[in-house]
């Protein structure tokens, strides 16, 4: 077979062709670094590379998420930290201010400090790791209502008391008609009741609200499922409001995990028929953390006072007997009455407690002991024997209660807000207007806003780990709400109440302790996620020296490719150039 100048040059031209093209391929190579650069390049290798890589994204994304859920620990720890070094001082306060060598001043002075505690206390509970993501408050934060204690079972009554009046989120829903007949249902069932009928209000299922009912500690509480500081429940009306508590109580935004609230509630013994809203914090900034009675001077007519004062027992000139005062304080500010008071003896060893403002006897035949607490209408008196003898019949003592003015002479307008001490709620004609003599109590507390909800991680496929710690665990239960517990403290030192200081550091020491255990469990959840980081990180490195095998060039190997195509492509290139030197071509110029 002939074989033509045309075929040979033809065959010449191509394998310099594929000569440039495999020099240019081994550049690439160098230039990246690596081996497989398109699936044509090597099938199977380029499979095993896509797999390892896959692999390598995912450990080191599970690397992220240890590396955030580690900060989030290390961040609870600091503020535990914090929170048990807080508690510490200010049980270490309690024990001094609770001896005798203290009196009201000393103790009063000492409150400033531990109102300050607890306002870092608050700042530690509602630490945030990143903006809106709240540290102890589960995943998120909601508005809430809470009403008062009530009595389960409850009675509803078709047409008699069977309705409330509710506004969530700034949405006023629809009359909501809790029964068509007459029912008694307890707690858990009265609660899932509410939840259902709100729910399924027309104007709330329009605008897209929600709430959830929950019966904690025998009160009722309504929350919002939206969350954030715009999330809020309102309860305002209604025939069953009342009688489910909510006729008082407290309310609070889900702008912080722990929300400082105020309750309020009607007295009892109110001969009017107002009714009373939900407490309200405006302020927190500038919440004393103090209990206050609105007392009615006549239906159009009010006064706001703060009844975290002392307790005045004063034994009358004519005792004969040798026993004093040994101490007295609030210890149920809700049943405060303002009322003036006297224990009297009837003998040696009995004594009545009568109510001089109203004339009534509160109890009588009580058996005395010295020593011993006297304890009625929210308040206690400890009478104690002296060096020289006990009681004689006829001895009184006087117990009384100088509240400060905060607002004095103010004008009732029903549904009008009484705002004071960053406070505000509103009181409304019910069945009638308030009488003289009434009074509405306005008492501080603390509530989780938060959920029950776990942050959680994943850190391998289909294995998580829970990040973050219950606040309503660790500050508000199960054992003591430190915050209340602290309050109530900052009461007794303001109250110069020697028994609730000592009683309040029963509280604390349990604070300490829940708080303590939690510090065990942050560690424990901070060794885990140090060994899981270490053991992805192994699990690292090991993919990506996989993958590197796959994947990454010989470089000697691949330089050498690259010489010796260059050698073949100057090779080429001076042979094609002696055919063309030889070729016709040449003679034809």
């Amino acid at each position: 077979m002939r074989v033509t100048e045309q075929q040979v040059f033809g065959s010449l031209i191509n394998n310099y062709q594929r000569a440039r093209f495999r020099a240019l391929r081994l550049q690439e190579h160098l230039a990246t670094g690596k081996q497989v650069l398109q699936p044509s390049d090597d099938p199977g290798r380029f499979h095993r590379i896509v797999g390892e890589r896959t692999t390598l994204a995912k450990l080191e994304q599970h690397l992220r998420n240890v590396t955030t859920a580690t900060m989030r620990v290390d961040l609870a720890d600091t503020a535990l930290q914090g929170t048990t070094e807080t508690l510490s001082r200010i049980r270490q306060l309690a024990v001094q201010y609770a001896t005798d060598t203290n009196g009201a001043t000393e103790r009063a002075n000492g409150g400033h400090e531990i109102r300050a505690l607890l306002q870092h206390l608050l700042q530690l509970g509602n630490t945030e790791f990143d903006e809106n993501q709240p540290l102890f408050g589960g995943t998120s934060r909601h508005g809430f209502a809470a009403g008062l204690a009530l009595s389960a079972p409850v009675t509803l009554t078709n047409a008699v008391a069977d309705t409330l009046a509710v506004r969530v989120d700034g949405v006023t829903a629809g009359t909501i008609d809790l029964t068509g007949g007459t029912e008694t249902l307890g707690g858990p069932e009265l609660a899932a009741r509410v939840q259902s009928r709100i729910n399924a209000d027309s104007a709330l299922v329009a605008a897209g609200k929600s709430v959830s009912v929950t019966y904690e500690n025998a009160r009722l509480v309504i929350s919002s499922n939206s969350e954030g500081a715009g999330s809020s429940v309102d309860v305002f009306g209604g025939s069953a409001r009342a009688i489910l508590g909510f006729n008082g109580g407290s309310a609070g935004d889900g702008a912080s995990t722990f929300a400082v609230t105020v309750s309020t509630n009607a007295a009892p013994t109110n001969s009017g028929g107002a009714l009373t809203s939900q407490g309200h914090v405006r302020n927190a900034n500038a919440v004393s953390f103090d209990n206050y009675v609105v007392r009615f001077t006549g239906p159009t007519s009010f006064d706001v006072v703060n009844t975290s004062v002392p307790v005045t027992v004063s034994a009358h000139s004519t005792n004969v007997g040798r026993v004093g005062a040994s101490d007295a304080g609030i210890v149920d500010p809700q049943r405060i009455t303002l009322d003036a008071y006297d224990i009297q003896f009837t003998s040696p060893s009995q004594y009545s407690v009568l109510n001089t403002t109203t004339g009534s006897t509160l109890s009588i035949g009580n058996v005395y002991v010295s020593g011993g607490a006297v304890e009625f209408d929210g308040l206690r008196v400890v009478l104690s024997n002296g060096q020289q003898g006990s009681p004689a019949t006829g001895d009184r003592f006087t117990v009384s209660l100088a509240p400060q003015t905060v607002l004095a002479g103010q004008t009732y307008a029903s549904g009008a807000p009484i705002a004071f001490d960053g406070i505000q709620f509103h009181i409304t004609n019910g069945t009638s207007a308030p009488a003289a003599g009434d009074l509405f109590h306005v008492v501080s507390h603390t509530k989780y806003a938060g959920d029950s909800a776990n942050y959680e991680v994943e850190v391998a496929d289909g294995e998580v780990i829970s990040t973050n710690v219950a606040g309503g665990q660790v500050f508000s239960g199960p054992s003591v709400n430190l915050f209340d517990a602290v309050q109530q403290l900052l009461s007794a030192l303001r109250g110069n109440f020697r028994a609730g200081i000592v009683e309040s550091l029963g509280a604390l020491d349990q604070a300490l302790g829940q708080v303590t255990a939690s510090q065990a469990k942050v560690g424990a959840l901070a060794n885990r996620l140090e060994a899981t980081s270490s053991a992805l990180e192994d699990a690292r490195v090991l993919a990506t020296n996989t993958l590197s095998s796959f994947e990454d060039i010989d470089l000697a190997r691949t330089i050498s490719d690259l010489t010796l195509q260059q050698y073949a492509i100057q090779a080429a290139g001076e042979t094609l150039g002696r055919i063309f030197d030889n070729s016709l071509l040449k003679h034809l110029r």
